[in-house]
């Protein structure tokens, strides 16, 4: 009696069974992808929250040791900042300098500079000190040495807040890249074996089922490539309703998010907070390469700037409020009424730069004319609905009739504005120009 033997599966059977087989390794694969996804996902976020909260922190103790910076040049009794006042400010300092000191331990040289501001902190804040006394009856002594001694403090530190602002700047993008080269080489491993395993099924038969997992993490590598080459911009679409679609779409969360973190970071570094044009730091750089154009290319182009006419009786009468307002009116007025390409920029205070690309002597001249009817015609409308009108001065040189460097240039443009206040305000004064009576 032969020996019973089970019947042998069928072709189809075998096949069944060993592509579900087959399929086993790709469940796995697919499984890690889609962690290693979500682990550099939540290691995108941590480092991203990280920069965001030590860096809003720093912000807020340059904005207070600038407000305790009016002790060093008000005179005695005229100052706002109170005994009471300047104890809840140091202990806003000290609260976000804690702030930032436990979130900058990832990077060594970051927590080293924050330990240093640390200690000038402690000595400012002991000189400080030194100007209270409430035995006194209007609260504050100054003595010429100790405000001095202040100054140089303050400068010192808000030097090194500075340098600290842009290091943190730097370690925030150095680690985003450094995630996401390290999500690319963990994509390439995948889908290097997915590809193999990919060509053992398209000889079995299972081409289609290859093409619905190779598709979605080649664009998936792509988008992390992308991400490492800085194209924050670029996202991912997959037609697909699986896991890799919700991997696609946290990418594409991901990528949006760091994409408004650096322009908010950017838009930090470059513009002024009030006004929303560019800052000094940009206007000087700028000019510098308007500067190096112009001289490649032996082409004129021109500076203007703008200074509003007794600014500081407009805060006096109506208030600080309206000062912003009035600067935040002046900087909408200039991007309006300059040309497409020109530049412009916050000197300080209530002065402002206006770099004009191409522009020659007469060209400068008729823009800043154009600006300055602008400023006069369009008055200032407060809360209560009442208006202001404001005037302003502006000098106007031109590289390189009237200089030959970016600081001359800069020096003949102030000095024409000068004389344009020196001559009764409310008008253009182009360098080189006599002086025009004052009236």
């Amino acid at each position: 009696m032969p020996f019973w033997s089970p019947p042998k599966p069928s072709l189809r059977q075998r096949l069944s069974l060993g592509l579900g087989t087959m399929l086993v390794p790709l469940v796995i694969l697919a499984s890690g992808a889609i962690l290693s996804f979500e682990n550099a996902l939540d290691s995108f976020y941590h480092h991203e929250d990280v920069g965001r909260q030590a860096l809003f922190p720093l912000a807020e103790v340059e904005g207070l040791l600038l407000d305790i910076s009016l002790l060093t040049y008000q005179p005695e009794g005229s100052s706002t900042i109170t005994l009471e006042t300047f104890r809840q400010k140091s202990q806003a300092i000290d609260f976000n300098l804690g702030l930032i000191l436990n979130y900058a331990k990832e990077e060594p040289r970051s927590y080293q500079s924050i330990r240093t501001i640390q200690k000038q902190w402690q000595g400012i804040e002991t000189l400080c000190y030194q100007f209270f006394d409430e035995a006194q009856p209007r609260g504050i002594v100054y003595t010429p040495k100790t405000q001095a001694q202040l100054g140089m403090q303050l400068r010192a530190i808000l030097q090194e807040v500075q340098r600290l602002n842009y290091r943190l700047i730097a370690f925030q993008n150095e680690t985003n890249i450094d995630h996401a080269e390290l999500v690319r080489e963990r994509v390439r491993g995948l889908v290097t074996s997915i590809a193999l395993l990919a060509l053992v099924l398209a000889v079995l038969c299972a081409y289609s089922l290859s093409q619905s997992i190779l598709v979605p993490l080649k664009s998936l590598e792509e988008g992390v490539e992308q991400l490492g080459d800085g194209q924050l911009s670029h996202r991912i679409y997959l037609e697909t309703q699986d896991e890799f679609a919700h991997v696609a779409q946290m990418f594409n969360l991901m990528a949006a998010k760091l994409e408004q973190t650096q322009w908010d970071l950017a838009r930090l570094a470059t513009l002024d907070g009030l006004t929303e044009v560019y800052n000094r730091r940009e206007f000087n750089r700028w000019l510098g390469v308007e500067m190096e154009r112009s001289q490649r290319h032996n082409q004129f182009f021109s500076l203007v700037m703008v200074d509003i006419d007794h600014f500081k009786q407009l805060n006096d009468t109506y208030g600080h409020q309206a000062g912003d307002l009035a600067l935040c009116e002046v900087a909408q007025l200039l991007q309006r009424e300059v040309r497409p390409g020109d530049i412009v920029c916050r000197y300080g205070g209530e002065e402002f730069g206006v770099i004009l690309p191409k522009a020659t002597t007469a060209d400068g001249y008729a823009i800043a004319e154009r600006i300055r009817l602008a400023i006069l015609e369009s008055p200032v409308i407060l809360a209560s609905q009442q208006k202001i009108t404001m005037t302003a001065s502006l000098g106007v040189a031109t590289f390189p009739v009237d200089a030959d460097t970016r600081e001359r240039l800069i020096q003949r443009a102030d000095q024409a504005l000068y004389a344009a206040k020196h001559g009764g305000r409310n008008r253009v004064h182009q360098s080189g120009q006599t002086v025009p009576t004052t009236l």
